[in-house]
């Protein structure tokens, strides 16, 4: 364990517990940080008000403050069948790549908590009482993802996939044409907006996101631009496949 992290953390565990006494930060026997315990609140939304508690495991990451916890409910008071879970089981608090880029604002457990761990509680608490969720959905998988960045980008969901694929690629020239198709340089248009993004994902996780989304546009019959919005990785070992294809097929002739 690094002295480093662990005196961060143990700095940052006095502001939680001024706020959430029953959290506690615990080691594991193999020197992993875990922030463990109990976390209420009440919220007002719509008149109505939400009082609920749960117990929670926050793991920290070796690379703590440069990501943020995984979170986890430890008494299966939420149920599988909510959707909003990671395939390890923690919070699918929102898209990964705005989990992070809300969480670099801060690095803090106490903003981090109350930021996005309570609204993330409150939202299925909410869903519980009332039958929906107080601020509406995002489909789950690659789909809320392309939900999201459509929104972040504020375009068409074929566009949002073309500047995905700057990130993918590692390559957004300020100087280039637009992808957005407006006719304006990147620098000028949508390239702040690919700015904010770029630090808080390795350009291989926005290119699994943008795989997904092909993959769905194809079960889906969505006609897409295939060389604007595939990447460039994905681009070439197409191409490879589509020579040894026709390599076999004038084999057999």
């Amino acid at each position: 364990m690094d002295e480093g992290l662990e005196h961060l953390v143990i700095k940052q565990m006095a502001e939680v517990q001024a706020r959430h006494p029953n959290l506690e930060l615990q080691r594991d026997p193999d020197g992993k940080l875990w922030v463990r315990g109990g976390v209420g609140f009440s919220i007002e939304h719509d008149t109505r008000t939400i009082e609920d508690r749960y117990q929670l495991a926050l793991e920290i990451p070796a690379n703590y403050p440069e990501s943020p916890p995984f979170v986890f409910e430890t008494e299966g008071k939420i149920p599988k069948d909510f959707g909003h879970f990671m395939q390890a089981g923690n919070f699918c608090l929102e898209a990964p790549v705005e989990v992070n880029r809300r969480f670099a604002q801060h690095q803090n457990l106490l903003h981090f908590i109350e930021g996005q761990v309570i609204p993330f509680l409150f939202m299925y608490s909410y869903k519980h009482d009332y039958g929906v969720l107080p601020f509406g959905d995002r489909h789950h998988g690659a789909a809320g993802l392309l939900q999201y960045y459509t929104e972040f980008f504020g375009t068409s969901g074929i566009t949002a996939m073309k500047l995905l694929k700057c990130l993918a690629d590692d390559s957004a020239p300020p100087l280039m044409t637009c992808p957005c198709g407006a006719g304006g340089k990147l620098k000028d248009c949508h390239g702040p907006k690919l700015d904010e993004l770029r630090s808080h994902l390795p350009p291989r996780r926005f290119e699994a996101e943008l795989r997904e989304m092909i993959k769905i546009a194809k079960t889906l019959e969505i006609r897409l631009p295939k060389s604007q919005v595939t990447p460039k990785r994905m681009w070439k070992q197409e191409q490879r496949r589509l020579r040894r294809s026709n390599r076999q097929r004038r084999r057999r002739r």
